[in-house]
């Protein structure tokens, strides 16, 4: 016999939401206390609904699971709360069996690298001297600007340590990445309007654009796995990372 579930979900409305769509959404991230293994201390879930005719998604919802201390969120937003309520139960169940699996593996295997960047074992990194390293590939994305959500779903279906994207709430390049911890964070540039939901936030390390060599002494001095910032060059933002032969790899968005 299935055991019920036992967190305690926190239902926030805003606008008119129905009695129908507070149990619904209580119900389904209720019934992912099973994905966890360990103990949830808590849920919450913010249900909102506009009334703007001009608004193709008036429907939205948030949702987040405490898991020790440790937020792991998702939000979307749809034509109807009912189909809102049902796609963050699913982003958030992805979000959370990633997060599971990330701290299994980490347990077993845990990863040698800093700047808080976890990734399963690979082959070790060839220590090429400094003075030998160059940036050997460079790769460009082509997307267009998309949500934090897709941008989440991407790097999951891609499977990459860190995703770079235009995220089209901000109108600025940003990354995501997964965290040491296995939480989801979304590096932006320092000026950017943050939401005070979805992954967790960081600013870039840097205030205003640097050049790429500049970028390529921080990497030398410091020896991040990565490193997001925006190129003087071209105002856009790159990332600057460790390739396993000792070079260096740059990813750049692909001209407009």
């Amino acid at each position: 016999m299935k055991e019920p579930a036992t967190v305690e979900v926190e239902v926030i409305g805003r606008g008119e939401v129905s009695e129908h769509a507070r149990r619904l959404a209580r119900e389904k991230v209720a019934a992912l206390e099973r994905v966890v293994k360990g103990p949830v201390l808590g849920a919450r879930v913010v249900l909102t609904q506009e009334h703007n005719p001009r608004i193709p998604n008036p429907s939205r919802a948030e949702a987040e699971i405490n898991l020790q201390g440790r937020l792991v969120r998702a939000r979307t937003a749809a034509p109807s709360l009912d189909a809102a309520v049902d796609d963050v139960a699913e982003r958030l169940q992805r979000h959370l069996r990633r997060y599971v699996d990330r701290m299994i593996t980490r347990q077993r295997e845990p990863s040698e690298w800093s700047h808080r960047v976890w990734s399963p074992p690979r082959p070790p990194t060839f220590e090429r001297p400094i003075e030998e390293r160059e940036i050997v590939r460079r790769k460009s994305f082509s997307f267009g600007p998309m949500s934090v959500e897709d941008a989440a779903d991407a790097l999951e279906d891609l499977d990459h340590e860190f995703f770079l994207f235009r995220d089209a709430d901000t109108d600025t390049d940003a990354v995501l990445y997964w965290r040491d911890d296995g939480l989801l964070a979304l590096i932006e540039s320092r000026d950017a309007e943050s939401a005070d939901y979805g992954p967790v936030h960081e600013r870039c390390r840097f205030s205003a654009p640097i050049a790429l060599e500049t970028s390529v002494s921080e990497m030398n001095e410091v020896g991040h796995r990565f490193l997001f910032f925006e190129n003087a060059a071209t105002g856009r933002g790159n990332i600057l990372y460790r390739r396993y032969d000792g070079h260096y790899g740059l990813i750049e968005p692909a001209d407009d």
